[in-house]
């Protein structure tokens, strides 16, 4: 049957999707070099693959081009460069070319030292092509600001982040497959818990065409938290959200649900014109399998909960199961270690959760002059963040460089006032992509700033 077939082809396809894509990368790169550089040599300039590209996981359908270029510092050839190599990419089939407009050096520095998304982009960039000295170079960056600290801090902060930002992600009762628990983001922490198990050990990363979040699910069994036939399960269920988000994207791509994968009604007659079973063998399956991510997900958490014991001492590890469980009373909450960054962040999300108000606002206001990103991240996050705060921290710190994505998490802050949006969208200083959830938010309503593409 062709559902079941679909099932199984998911981790082969999006591997032969992402060799596709190197190759596109690759040839427009060369074209464009000796169109700017006289010759396929470009001294000081370097081409990476980050997001699902960089960690061989390209969902076919509609996806978007991740490149990023990093560069000794910006000149005049490489500004042209990177215009015409946006340019050239464009007549390629990608939803959009995300081409960050920063990559040199100092930037690579700033992100990796401030920010968890961006920097996490640059981590778990792949090289393809140009001066390969560059390549070195960012990994000695990369190996000089890495650490299990920065590693734990991310996992902690996105899994708590993820929880409120899947809920925020849906139309109607329908999930949407990329962003929900079980969903195919959550691949991420099968993959950042290998990272960290390899920073741990000394290893270096593989470079074969296997998709990460299969590397990682071995790991999971070597460690003894996963058995061969959970393995196995967590395989079949991988390799269907892979094709299922796939086949959305496709189906999608001349709607008015471009680029947006929730398992809705229109979306599941789509499917049925395609070949898939009735809708309720597919949201039925889909259940199963989500089901199946989300115990290996709660498994990964355990792991990290105990690395950090491992690193931190096990008072540590039970401060930080305390933190952030909801039965946590407000008394035993606020007795807890703040000034533990990692710690802290679990406090934050735990009041909010719990919707301890008096807690929350407690530690917002010990901390509305930090500078650290996750803390900040987990404030403006939250339902319970006043109006007043996401205005102090959307119009000030958050437009510094190396703090941009924070302000698509204002944005989507359904207590952000009207002014802070305003001076967010007309930021001319600001990328597109830091200033378009404003945008959206302002035109279009909090719905339409939390679906934006």
């Amino acid at each position: 049957m062709f559902f079941e077939i679909q099932c199984k082809d998911g981790l082969d396809m999006v591997v032969e999707e992402t060799k596709n894509f190197d190759r596109i990368i690759r040839g427009v790169y060369e074209i464009t070099a000796r169109d700017i550089y006289g010759s396929s040599e470009t001294p000081g300039l370097a081409a990476f693959a980050y997001g699902s590209p960089g960690r061989i996981e390209l969902i076919g359908g509609d996806s978007d081009a991740d490149i990023f270029l990093a560069e000794r510092e910006r000149t005049d050839q490489t500004t042209t460069f990177r215009s015409q190599f946006r340019q050239r990419l464009g007549n390629f089939d990608f939803s959009k070319v995300d081409l960050t407009g920063w990559g040199t050096y100092e930037d690579i520095n700033t992100f990796l030292s401030k920010s968890l998304v961006e920097g996490n982009q640059i981590l778990e960039m792949r090289y393809l092509c140009g001066d390969f000295r560059v390549q070195q170079e960012v990994e000695e960056i990369k190996q000089r600001i890495e650490s299990p600290e920065r590693a734990l801090k991310n996992i902690i902060f996105n899994r708590l982040y993820f929880n409120q930002y899947f809920r925020q992600r849906v139309r109607g009762a329908s999930l949407n497959v990329k962003y929900c628990t079980g969903g195919s983001r959550e691949f991420l922490f099968v993959y950042w818990n290998d990272r960290l198990g390899k920073m741990l050990s000394g290893e270096r990363e593989d470079s074969a065409y296997t998709p990460r979040v299969k590397v990682g699910l071995r790991r999971l069994v070597e460690q003894g938290n996963l058995h061969e036939r959970e393995y196995a399960d967590c395989l079949d269920a991988v390799s269907f959200s892979m094709a299922l988000r796939s086949d959305i994207l496709r189906i999608n791509k001349n709607t008015l649900d471009k680029g947006l994968t929730f398992l809705d009604e229109d979306t599941l007659l789509r499917l049925y014109a395609l070949g898939y079973p009735e809708p309720e063998i597919v949201k039925r399956v889909f259940e199963k399998y989500r089901g199946t991510i989300t115990r290996v997900v709660d498994g990964v958490w355990e792991q990290v909960t105990h690395t950090f014991g491992d690193l931190r001492g096990s008072h540590a590890a039970e401060q930080i199961r305390k933190a952030y469980q909801l039965e946590t009373s407000q008394e035993v909450r606020a007795s807890l270690d703040a000034e533990d960054p990692l710690i802290r962040v679990a406090l934050i999300w735990g009041a909010s959760e719990s919707g301890q108000k008096n807690n929350f606002n407690a530690l917002t206001q010990r901390h509305m002059q930090t500078e650290d990103w996750a803390t900040i991240g987990s404030i403006v996050c939250s339902p319970l963040c006043s109006p007043e705060v996401l205005h102090h921290f959307g119009t000030g710190i958050l437009k510094d460089h190396g703090y941009g994505y924070l302000l698509r998490v204002v944005a989507r802050n359904k207590n952000v006032k009207k002014e802070t949006l305003e001076s967010i969208a007309m930021e001319n200083s600001l990328e597109k992509r830091y200033t378009e959830v404003a945008l959206a938010a302002l035109n279009l309503g909090n719905v339409a700033a939390n679906n934006q593409v």
